[in-house]
């Protein structure tokens, strides 16, 4: 059903097309060129001015029956940096870059089926569910897109994000993602001549970072601190320091209880150097990123997903992910959305991939997974 050649096309089409983060709109223009040629009705949204983007949010919509429901498809314009002058390699089995580029199957992957399922259900007129097609930008520097993105132009329930790696997986749970900063106020002093009248904040953030508890807490919780900055000059002791950090869990509970374990360790610093002086202060500031996702089993997406892929005999799995998609925040504005493999390997990186095999198998999982069957 799906046209190979025009599906490649397609992606090496967009992969050409420069598109990092908040410089998505020529790769817009493309994409709204061919809804246009389809006659497929589309709106932009204003999330560009939160996100920092050149363009906003594209909506497409596909079908307006009654007493039907509306599945929602989603992938993101964006790519990571050393992303600019792509040029794309196609062999009989994958694609590459040139090796000195990304190569942006992450996730021009996901838009090329996007846009090829909208083709093939238009043209050859098959039964299908109404269908909306959330093309997001700023994916790659925190969800922005999706998390600004227009909700009032969106009516369906379920969905599909195509943002992963192999089709045989089919992400279904998601954690729960929360940066904090642990902000140490110390005391400066010059470290020659005064060093006993100073409080160093770097040390007091060692005593906070030793008791802290890193990397895997349990089978369903992660702990990173990823940066630390503080200090003036080399001759001061330093007066502030912060620890950037990042817990994710799939469990809501065990967030609360891990945090309130680190600001236990913050109290008795606290306590430990406010005798010595009252203007020392350490502090933490959580800010949540985003909600878990765990779309039940039962789910109509789920059911179309599966029973497709057992119709064409492919493997698939429902799995958990540790990591962070669009569809973390279609789930937390009432999508109930699932995150399906393109064929991408190696994303980010001068070696990334696409699958071509499990690139057309995703394409067909889609668009037979959309097709009303009577």
């Amino acid at each position: 059903m799906i046209n190979k050649k025009r599906l490649i096309k397609t992606f090496t089409d967009l992969v050409k097309i420069d598109s990092e983060s908040r410089n998505e709109i020529d790769v817009a223009v493309y994409i709204k060129n061919k809804l246009k040629k389809l006659g497929i009705k589309y709106k932009i949204d204003n999330s560009n001015k939160s996100t920092g983007s050149n363009h906003g949010n594209i909506i497409a919509k596909l079908g307006n029956r009654k007493n039907i429901p509306t599945i929602l498809l989603s992938s993101h314009m964006d790519t990571v940096t050393n992303g600019i002058g792509i040029k794309p390699k196609v062999t009989k089995t994958s694609v590459t870059s040139d090796g000195t580029t990304i190569l942006g199957a992450d996730d021009k992957s996901g838009l090329s089926i996007i846009l090829e399922t909208l083709e093939v259900l238009k043209t050859k007129k098959i039964k299908h569910y109404n269908i909306e097609a959330a093309i997001t930008t700023c994916e790659e520097i925190g969800l922005l897109g999706a998390k600004h993105l227009d909700y009032s132009l969106i009516n369906a329930k379920e969905g599909i994000v195509l943002d992963s790696t192999s089709p045989e997986r089919l992400v279904y749970k998601g954690p729960s993602s929360d940066y904090f900063t642990i902000e140490i106020v110390g005391v400066e002093a010059h470290s020659g001549i005064n060093p006993d009248k100073g409080i160093s904040s770097i040390v007091a953030s060692s005593e906070i970072i030793s008791k802290m508890k890193t990397g895997r807490i349990n089978s369903r919780t992660t702990i990173n601190i990823g940066k630390i900055s503080g200090g003036s000059a080399i001759n001061i002791v330093p007066g502030k320091t912060e620890i950037m950090c990042e817990i994710r869990s799939h469990s809501e509970k065990t967030i609360k209880i891990e945090l309130n374990k680190i600001k236990k360790i913050i109290q008795k610093l606290n306590t430990k150097y406010k005798k010595i002086n009252k203007k020392f202060n350490a502090k933490i500031k959580t800010n949540r990123i985003y909600d878990s996702i765990d779309i039940p089993k039962n789910s109509l997406i789920i059911k179309n997903i599966l029973k497709t892929c057992k119709e064409f005999k492919y493997k698939v799995d429902l799995v958990e992910t540790f990591g962070g998609a669009d569809a973390n925040f279609f789930v937390k504005n009432g999508v109930d959305t699932v995150n399906l493999g393109t064929g991408m390997r190696e994303f980010h990186t001068v070696k990334e991939k696409l699958i071509l095999k499990e690139f057309f198998q995703s394409a067909n999982i889609v668009i037979n997974s959309l097709i009303i069957k009577d």
